[in-house]
């Protein structure tokens, strides 16, 4: 019998995706309807559209991973930026290394991968093509990239690479949009230099500056709209580079919305009894001292940035004495004496921990799980259903009418071996617009706006997904789609078997009725894309929590 002919490998479908950290539909319409967004509108219209609902939390970490793995929260054991360790918290160890992200399993199966500035990849890991690790890595003297001396060519390619802002707070507006625009530039550029230089059949590269801007001037509506333009007009130049069979995809980590309140979910507990703090005095030096610096940060230095000339003055002013420094230290304080050195564990029932502000979370101070845990086995069922019930009754402090409040069990929104690691309650406060503060000194539950970073935007659950090309529907408008589902849609573009551990589903109702999907075979000794690292240093967490602590992200 003739042996038949050995089949010619399958050619990749190439795949673009191009993540927009914040978006939201609610901002892109109404630029779209008034002309000033073609090129997102164009992809809008010659493709498919839906509501991609993130993770809860709605928060960066775990909703990329989330994304890119197709597992959710309770199956990686990362729910937020931070995870707690006692009754303090300290930033993720590695986030993708044992969860199989999309891109080890797209080289598993002959697939090249040019990954760029996706949160959470630090250590960078081995692959079949390039990778630019994200938020989360600890600085730009850390070792970002596969290949190692990729960062000296981005160096001197882009003029100096950058991997974000440095910081939330600026001095005056115009150098924040400024360095606002400089980044997005810089990653633009980053890209369109790697797909040349580094072919691959799939790309990814995420944008994190249009969250940095929203968070900060959410309600300066055209400084928003205009960033907005120019982000379209950034998108342009890099579509340009890439064939017109390219699949492309745009998808958010998460919506955007405006901030009105911040409550304070540990005064609200010992409010209640549920929480007690030891008898120390409301204010020690340190906590005045932090908080003059958060005055001068936010109010006067502002004010002063604005002076034509000033700022550079401030800032030569702080390096010379040494300010940053002595902010750094006293905040890294104020953290610890907010929570574990303030509260009296021995007669306190639950607690907020030190999370990152978009989501509520109450942990019950459980007997034989927390060191100085006194709530027994047979009562964590009371207690979460009377604490439930308390924070149900919450009211708007301008109104009084009702709040609207969202509280999950853990077991309700994640499965999973890590379940047990939640927070005990966790909760979400009039759609997202009221941010948590951990905070235990005296003082009012709601403050208006957010009174550590000053910030007026915040995150939603309703991010957006939007996709073009050669399979995929023109003109479609699909139902609500999970951010999980991301992972698996990919993963059929290439006619690659979906994992059994994966929680998400393949988006099919987006593909062309004449699209068809090879199926492909796994490359026998295929490379092992996990990183060496198993866990990062202690300099390298205190470097993550400082950058963390300067986007804002952590109180």
């Amino acid at each position: 019998m003739p042996q038949s002919e050995p089949k010619d490998p399958i050619p990749p479908p190439r795949v673009l995706i191009i993540g927009l950290d914040g978006a939201t539909f609610k901002m892109i319409d109404p630029l779209i309807e008034q002309g000033r967004l073609p090129v997102i509108g164009k992809l809008i219209r010659e493709g498919s559209r839906a509501i991609l609902k993130s993770t809860v939390p709605p928060v960066t970490i775990p909703a990329w991973v989330s994304m890119l793995t197709g597992k959710n929260p309770g199956r990686l054991g990362i729910f937020d930026l931070v995870k707690r360790v006692g009754y303090r918290s300290e930033p993720n160890d590695i986030c993708y290394d044992e969860a199989s992200p999309l891109w080890h399993i797209l080289n598993k199966y002959g697939v090249s991968t040019g990954l760029l500035n996706i949160p959470g990849t630090y250590p960078p890991q081995k692959v079949n093509g390039f990778m630019v690790t994200g938020m989360l890595t600890p600085s730009k003297h850390s070792s970002f990239t596969y290949p190692s001396d990729l960062s000296n060519t981005l160096d001197e390619k882009v003029h100096d690479y950058e991997l974000d802002i440095t910081q939330w707070q600026y001095f005056d507006e115009g150098h924040f949009v400024k360095d606002i625009y400089k980044l997005t530039n810089k990653r633009r550029q980053a890209i369109s230099y790697l797909k040349e230089s580094i072919p691959c059949e799939f790309y990814m590269t995420v944008f994190t500056s249009s969250d940095r801007i929203q968070h900060v001037l959410w309600s300066h509506t055209q400084i928003i709209e205009e960033y907005w333009e120019n982000l379209d007009r950034e998108l342009g130049q890099l579509l340009v580079q890439f064939p017109e069979d390219t699949n492309i995809f745009i998808v958010s980590d998460h919506g955007f919305g405006p901030l009105r309140k911040t409550f304070f979910v540990n005064k609200w507990l010992r409010q209640h009894k549920f929480l007690r703090v030891k008898g120390l005095p409301k204010d020690s030096i340190l906590g005045r001292i932090g908080k003059g610096f958060e005055w001068f940060y936010r109010g006067v230095g502002n004010v002063l940035g604005k002076i034509p000339g000033i700022t550079w003055l401030i800032k030569g002013l702080f390096h010379l004495i040494g300010f940053d420094n002595l902010r750094k230290l006293t905040y890294e304080y104020l953290s610890k004496e907010k929570l574990e050195e303030r509260v009296a564990w021995r007669k306190t029932k639950a607690f907020g921990g030190i999370h990152s502000p978009h989501f509520g979370q109450i942990y019950l101070n459980r007997r034989g799980k927390m060191k100085r845990g006194v709530v027994k086995k047979d009562e964590v069922e009371y207690y979460i259903k009377d604490i439930t019930e308390k924070l149900k009754q919450l009211k708007n402090p301008d109104t009084g009418e009702d709040l609207k409040v969202e509280v999950f069990r853990p077991e309700e929104i994640y499965t999973g071996e890590y379940v047990d690691e939640a927070p005990d309650i966790i909760f979400i406060l009039d759609d997202g617009t009221i941010e948590i503060d951990a905070t235990v000194e005296d003082g009012a539950i709601f403050q208006d706006g957010s009174p550590f970073t000053g910030w007026t935007g915040t995150h939603t659950r309703d991010g957006v997904l939007i996709a073009r090309g050669p399979i995929i529907k023109q003109g479609q408008i699909l139902p609500e789609v999970n951010i999980m589902d991301i992972t698996p849609t990919i993963l059929h573009v290439y006619g690659i078997p979906i994992p059994g551990d994966i929680d998400g589903k393949i988006i099919k109702d987006i593909f062309s009725d004449s699209a068809s999907f090879d199926e492909r075979n796994e490359i026998t000794g295929s490379l092992d894309a996990k990183s060496d690292v198993q866990t990062l240093s202690d300099e390298e967490k205190a470097l993550i929590e400082e950058r963390l602590r300067k986007l804002g992200y952590l109180s």
